[in-house]
């Protein structure tokens, strides 16, 4: 157990290193400007890499299907899940660690699945946390989509992006 704690304890502190890690995530902040003024904000999580693309494919197919069978899919810090026919993201894990996941079924160790979900938890973390003080429309791809009014409080309302429930 302390080996484990440990493990864990290095990986984020890696990650409060810049580039100490691969980035497996890009987190994109956009705003689009028209002649009636500044739209919205948009951040825009996507994998980077070749690598990181191939293995969220794989496992956003997977949360899919776990989603239609209506199961939950933790995110680290964050829930996904359906009520009421709709998609819900709520806060879930205050302290991340490797319980807070759903894992998926990867060709690849379970320490590089546990580096790509603590990064993909930490961005969309910062997504979420950026849009409640802005507003705007936080988008991971193939997944979901949601709109956060400046100021409002979790959980949110999502929209599937990518697919069909």
């Amino acid at each position: 157990m302390g080996a484990q704690m440990s493990r864990w304890l290095a990986i984020l502190a890696l990650l409060a290193l810049p580039g100490a890690l691969a980035q497996d995530w890009r987190l994109t902040r956009s705003q689009t400007l028209t002649q009636v003024g500044a739209r919205e904000w948009r951040y825009t999580l996507s994998p980077s890499g070749k690598e990181a693309q191939e293995l969220w494919q794989k496992l956003s197919e997977q949360y899919r299907d776990h989603l239609r069978a209506g199961y939950r899919v933790d995110l680290g810090a964050w829930r996904l899940y359906f009520l009421g026919g709709r998609l819900r993201v709520e806060p879930h894990c205050p302290a991340v660690n490797p319980a807070c996941f759903t894992f998926g079924a990867l060709p690849v160790s379970k320490e590089r699945q546990d580096r790509f979900l603590l990064e993909l938890s930490q961005l969309l973390h910062q997504a979420l946390t950026q849009a409640q003080t802005t507003g705007g429309v936080v988008l991971l791809s193939r997944l979901f989509r949601l709109e956060v009014p400046r100021g409002a409080n979790p959980p949110y309302s999502a929209s599937p992006s990518g697919w069909r429930p």
